[in-house]
């Protein structure tokens, strides 16, 4: 019988007894999705705006390590764009990504906010990705908590800080329809369950159930721990309650109208395939939290044309996301993540693609900065004070983030924190910072961390 769980397979994946059987009931909580760019690309300045300590109006100097010579100067008429609340350069190609393929009103029910941080460059130990606090604070689903498109610990390439991770909810990975549908299928069995009653289909798994149990007792007397028992019969459980309540069409993307319409290339698109899937699985509840890696974003490469494209595909990611959601009228929340950043030279890039803007030309951990993003399916998003979308600051003088600024300046762990302290308050449960993280840094400053009121 396959479908009887192994002990091995189910040990490898909890290492402590608490945390057996996770419960699939959803909360009501809004899904979350991580962007991770892998290599360490750009977001502030030429992407979403950054200032200093006045926040992202406060403009800098200049942007010139950012990337815009003067004629792109955020101060200058027509150079910044606020339709989400959160600020963006005009000429910003995640903007320009996001717009390409969202309507008008979708963008109108966003809003965000950036945290100023320094990153390590091209480096996976980042301990950035808040995926399993999100899960504990509340982004669970129906059928698995969490996944990812990569075989990782969080999913991506961006590490997940040592303290939160819960072995017995890594991350599925998921990158295709075929992943999804996976996560039910019932291998040889699948003739008998297409063709089978519920009672029929029931009768069989108990069946199943009693013969593991009766391998326990006898494994028993030879010192199997009272654990190991546990978990077999969990694992059991949750393969029984899949079989019952799941079917592969229900968690295929390419079978979904709405999906289609939002992704029509997702045949023959790897981003498209890979970002349709998860965000469905997200979106309909399948899943709690997910992370998307995008490869490419160590685009250093002496001019400007590789970076702007490859934030173009960025943009289209996270517009396609929001459109689904809006779609399917479902709140999510999309987090950008990135390992370090970059910094131009003033060598102006005038192809078409380089879009007369300096070009990149090394990595810089200095200039490196995390943002989240909200879509509300009835209405805007409302922040706690007006104009405040910015965590922490640049420095006038050098365009770097200024370290001191904020506990999350130069500590990725605390902006992991502050991450999932956001993700609470939307949902009016700050207070609990604590126990879904195990401390509050922040403290009777938590407040200098928000930016988001309470959805609703």
């Amino acid at each position: 019988f396959a479908m009887a769980p192994s002990v091995l397979s189910l040990v490898s994946q909890s290492a402590n007894a608490a945390a057996i059987c996770p419960t699939s009931v959803g909360t009501g909580m809004a899904g979350v999705i991580v962007i991770d760019l892998s290599g360490g690309g750009n977001i502030p300045g030429s992407n979403v705006m950054v200032g200093g300590m006045g926040g992202q109006l406060d403009f800098l100097p200049n942007y010139s390590s950012l990337g815009l010579p003067p004629d792109f100067h955020p101060s200058l008429a027509g150079q910044i764009n606020s339709e989400m609340g959160l600020v963006f350069h005009t000429d910003s190609g995640m903007l320009r990504g996001i717009q390409s393929v969202t309507q008008s009103a979708t963008r109108g029910n966003c809003e965000g906010m950036i945290f100023c941080t320094s990153t390590d460059d091209d480096t996976g130990n980042n301990q950035t990705n808040p995926l399993y606090w999100l899960n504990k604070a509340g982004a669970r689903g129906s059928l698995n908590q969490l996944a990812g498109t990569r075989q990782t610990e969080s999913g991506g390439n961006t590490s997940s800080p040592a303290e939160s991770v819960n072995p017995s909810i890594q991350p599925v990975k998921i990158d295709s329809p075929q992943d999804a549908t996976n996560l039910v299928s019932t291998g040889s069995l699948g003739g008998f369950f297409a063709n089978s009653s519920s009672s029929k289909i029931e009768k069989l798994l108990n069946t199943v159930s009693r013969i593991s149990e009766k391998k326990l007792e006898n494994l028993s007397r030879r010192s199997l721990p009272e654990q190991i028992k546990v978990l077999v019969q969990c694992g059991f459980q949750k393969t029984s309650d899949q079989v019952k309540n799941f079917v592969p069409d229900l968690l295929n993307p390419t079978l979904d109208p709405l999906v289609n319409a939002v992704f029509p290339q997702i045949a023959t698109d790897g981003n498209q395939r890979k970002t349709a899937t998860i965000a469905k699985m997200v979106l309909d509840g399948f899943i709690g939290a997910a992370t998307i890696e995008m490869g490419g974003y160590d685009y250093h490469t002496g001019d400007r044309q590789a970076g702007e494209l490859r934030d173009l595909e960025a943009g289209q990611v996270i517009g396609r996301i929001l459109e689904l959601a809006a779609r399917k009228q479902k709140d999510i929340v999309i987090i950008v993540l990135t390992d370090g950043g970059v910094a131009a030279n003033d060598v102006v890039d005038n192809t078409l693609n380089g879009r007369g803007k300096f070009s990149w030309s090394g990595d810089s951990g200095q200039r490196s900065s995390a943002f989240m993003m909200v879509y509300k399916k009835d209405g805007k998003p409302q922040i706690r004070t007006a104009g405040k979308r910015q965590i922490g600051h640049f420095r006038p003088s050098t365009g770097s983030v200024e370290n001191t600024a904020m506990l999350t300046s130069n500590s990725v762990v605390n902006l992991s924190k502050a991450m999932v302290a956001n993700y609470l308050a939307l949902h009016g449960k700050e207070g609990q910072l604590e126990a879904v993280v195990g401390d509050d840094p922040f403290r009777s400053n938590l407040d200098k961390y928000l930016v988001f009121n309470k959805l609703r």
